[in-house]
């Protein structure tokens, strides 16, 4: 089997779904051309294997295929996937030179690689450039900001896109309801919702509704939230009511908070979200019984927390640091320089938050558990191997603890440096002792 354009054809319907047959289509094939490599590339990282669509990428090269644009583009979307700044950097100075940054397809996929990898001015860069725009780069852009914490930013793009007569989509209203929960927002979240979305003929999904119970939930109507989860008759999933249980604890609201747990364990009994929230509930307001039980049953049922890790790229190599992590080669000059930084915070107003560790001991050993949080390790590790003026990001598999979101916004101000943390939720970009979370996430 060896007709070019039949295989292309069988890669490109295998794609969809079956990445293996895909495969196996491609190397029965010799004579492979752009298209056969773009449809394989496209089926990888359609299918979520944005390292494999990395290394096919480089393979092709070596193969003597020239990439085109498209090709760019889908390979910049597996950037995006793994947000990988590092590829995404080198590709994007291969399509500044090749003359394709103009190109509607690739420009899209670039503001959506800096978009999901920290880089939001970058992104903004691209977008003001780009000649011609359609509804997918606007949409790229609203909810890059509203996912940084620039709400302001993300709606002004939103009005210039109606301006512009670029038709929103289902898309468009996540980025809109996303930036009204973070500029608090409520009368103008509602009338996205009950008017404009109705208006243009778009239709409430599962996304938007989370969304509203999201903003609900930011602006302390958890009453509210709760309710619209217990009325509104649509295919809730977990994040929804996680999101009004992750509020109850920040809120305080404890009581609702167990009544919110009693809905997700019926409904989704083996998410281990939920009983790390409860957990972690428990553990703030000194209920160490609580906590003793969730953990027992989670034990019970095999249920595992997943190990806290953070990552950070420098010069082409990931760094992955787990908390009190001693096996970097670097171990001493990081404490060192994590040691020096608490020094230094302390002295302008930083206190420990004891509250942020989950564990029922002495508050010294609580002291030590939090100065060598995975997070603050990458930091510093970050602070003493990128030259002085360049940003840091680091990648967090899980939430930040209020602890360490407050000593980075101290590091950051000490340091003058721009730190941006991707957590499980959210973006937060540190820079002169502030956050654009506006401490809530």
């Amino acid at each position: 089997m060896n007709n070019v354009f039949v295989v292309n054809t069988l890669v490109d319907m295998y794609g969809i779904g079956n990445p293996s047959a895909a495969w196996f289509a491609f190397d029965c094939l010799t004579n492979r051309n752009v298209i056969s490599w773009m449809a394989l590339l496209d089926a990888c990282t359609q299918n979520g294997y944005f390292e494999e669509s990395l290394k096919l990428f480089v393979e092709m090269q070596i193969d003597g295929v020239q990439p085109n644009e498209l090709t760019y583009s889908v390979v910049l979307y597996s950037c995006a996937g793994l947000s990988d700044r590092t590829n995404g950097n080198a590709l994007t100075a291969h399509v500044e030179k090749l003359g394709y940054m103009s190109h509607l397809m690739v420009g899209n996929a670039l503001i959506n690689m800096h978009t999901k990898s920290g880089c939001i001015d970058d992104a903004w860069r691209i977008f003001t450039a780009l000649p011609l725009k359609n509804a997918i780069s606007f949409n790229s852009m609203i909810i890059g900001f509203s996912h940084h914490g620039h709400g302001e930013e993300a709606l002004k793009i939103f009005h210039s896109m109606m301006e512009e007569k670029v038709v929103p989509t289902y898309v468009t209203f996540i980025g809109v309801l996303l930036a009204c929960g973070h500029l608090h927002l409520v009368d103008e979240g509602y009338y996205f919702f009950d008017h404009l979305m109705k208006g243009l003929g778009i239709e409430a999904g599962v996304e938007h509704h989370t969304c509203m119970v999201g903003l609900l939930c930011r602006t302390g109507l958890l009453d509210d939230a709760y309710n619209y989860l217990r009325t509104i008759d649509t295919e809730w999933d977990v994040v929804a009511w996680r999101t009004l249980l992750s509020a109850c604890q920040f809120y305080k609201k404890f009581e609702l908070g167990e009544k919110v747990v009693d809905q997700i364990v019926n409904l989704y009994p083996h998410d281990i979200g939920t009983y790390v929230l409860l957990s972690n509930m428990f553990a703030k307001s000194n209920k160490w019984a609580g906590v003793m039980k969730i953990r027992k049953f989670m034990r019970e049922q095999r249920i595992k927390k997943e190990p806290e890790v953070s990552w950070i790229h420098v010069r082409n190599e990931v760094h992955v640091f787990a908390s009190e992590d001693d096996k970097h080669p670097l171990k001493a000059h990081i404490y060192g320089k994590l040691t020096e930084l608490i020094k230094e915070i302390r002295a302008i107003g930083y206190v420990p938050n004891l509250a942020s560790v989950l564990h029922d001991v002495e508050d010294e050993q609580k002291e030590e558990y939090l100065s060598f949080h995975s997070e603050k390790l990458a930091i510093a590790f970050g602070l003493i191997s990128t030259p002085s003026e360049a940003p840091i990001y680091v990648m967090k598999n899980l939430r930040m603890c209020n602890d360490c979101h407050s000593a980075v916004k101290l590091i950051s101000s000490v340091a003058r440096k721009k730190i941006v943390v991707r957590d499980a939720n959210r973006f937060h970009c540190f820079q002169n002792g502030l956050c654009s979370c506006g401490e809530y996430w």
